[in-house]
């Protein structure tokens, strides 16, 4: 037992060696796509510093005990637009511009070009997340059908005065972003605001008509998750569906897709028989990228998680590639299984020679 104990410790010795010689050999190299990220997400910081100056003149006041890197678009704790519990880690991980370049990788990885149509919808949970989105599809030349709700989890776009599309509107009219959402709905449960207050409800809805915004509404969950596939798949050939935050339109009443990481969804899960619009479009084949649990996407692309203060643009491992010997690689792994091949020959032969 102790020899095979050594030739275990052996072997694992070997690939430690191995692994040590491979980071401290390896290269590093900007991404081909580097120039693309990097606009995407000084755009997106551009952006957010509008916002904080807008918060700031209209009188709103910046939480800096949950805001603390004053972004502008970390919420209160609780308004009358508030929906649900939200992560206040996740929110102010999402408040790091070089998300958009996190944004850029995923349609890279989905092969999207110019021109290409992106159907979009979105809860106002996640306003830096949103603009994350449309500052790398602009800088890109993506054509997006935007659909966006107002009413958001705690710390995300919460405040009555000043909710995602008075934003994006501000936004878009400062020159900004190039698109604004081409319908809007209330949000909450079943997307229509059962849990809030009616006359709060009113005069936003008003204030967006008087923008120019036009309303979705529909009591019935699955007759509007319907009527807004219709007028994606009317918008024409979908390449991609984003989901960001967690509108019930998206999920319908799914319990598995609202757990699932973040990310690039390509099939459906099989414990899930619901309907909302990432499933409908996942069975059409359209991949989906999820924008929710973002800490594991942050995690993924080597971004920090509820960073303070917020880091640098180009920061990140997303803006590069890490090239390894594999030379030395190879050799590690001969050399490892030489070592287990060799003490399983010794360990036979002692067993047969004890038979003997």
């Amino acid at each position: 037992m102790k020899k095979i104990s050594a030739v275990l410790s052996a072997a694992l010795a070997v690939l430690l060696v191995c692994t040590f010689l491979l980071n401290g050999t390896r290269t590093v190299i900007q991404a081909e796509d580097y120039t693309e990220k990097y606009s995407a997400a000084n755009q997106t910081r551009i952006c957010l510093e509008a916002i904080c100056g807008l918060k700031q003149d209209m009188g709103i006041e910046i939480d800096e005990k949950n805001d603390i890197n004053r972004t502008g678009v970390i919420g209160q704790d609780y308004s009358l637009i508030t929906t649900t519990l939200g992560n206040i880690e996740a929110k102010r991980t999402s408040t790091n511009a070089n998300m958009a370049a996190v944004v850029v990788d995923m349609f890279h990885e989905l092969g999207l070009q110019e021109g290409d149509k992106v159907a979009i919808n979105c809860s106002g949970s996640f306003p830096a997340l949103k603009l994350a989105v449309l500052c790398a599809g602009d800088g890109l030349g993506r054509d997006p059908l935007l659909i966006s709700s107002f009413g958001s989890s705690t710390h995300g776009a919460n405040d009555p005065e000043l909710t995602w599309l008075d934003m994006e509107y501000y936004l878009v009219s400062e020159g900004l972003l190039q698109h604004k959402s081409d319908y809007f709905s209330i949000g909450g449960r079943d997307d229509v605001g059962a849990e809030m207050s009616q006359e709060t409800v009113d005069t936003i809805v008003q204030r967006l008509k008087d923008y120019g915004y036009h309303q979705l509404y529909n009591e019935d969950l699955i007759s509007n998750i319907l009527e807004r596939y219709q007028i994606y798949q009317e918008f024409g050939e979908i390449r991609c569906f984003i989901n960001i935050g967690g509108n019930d339109v998206s999920f319908g009443d799914s319990n598995v897709i609202v757990h699932a990481d973040g990310g690039i969804l390509t099939e459906l899960s099989e414990r899930d028989g619901s309907t909302g619009l990432v499933q409908l479009f996942l069975k059409d084949g359209v991949p989906v990228i999820h924008l929710l649990n973002i800490k594991s996407i942050a995690a993924e692309y080597g971004l920090p998680i509820d960073p303070q203060p917020l880091p640098d643009i180009g920061e990140g491992d997303v803006y590069y590639e890490y090239h390894y010997n594999k030379l030395i690689a190879w050799a590690g792994v001969a050399a490892a299984a030489i070592i287990l091949y060799t003490g399983r020959k010794c360990s036979e032969n002692r067993r047969k020679e004890r038979n003997l």
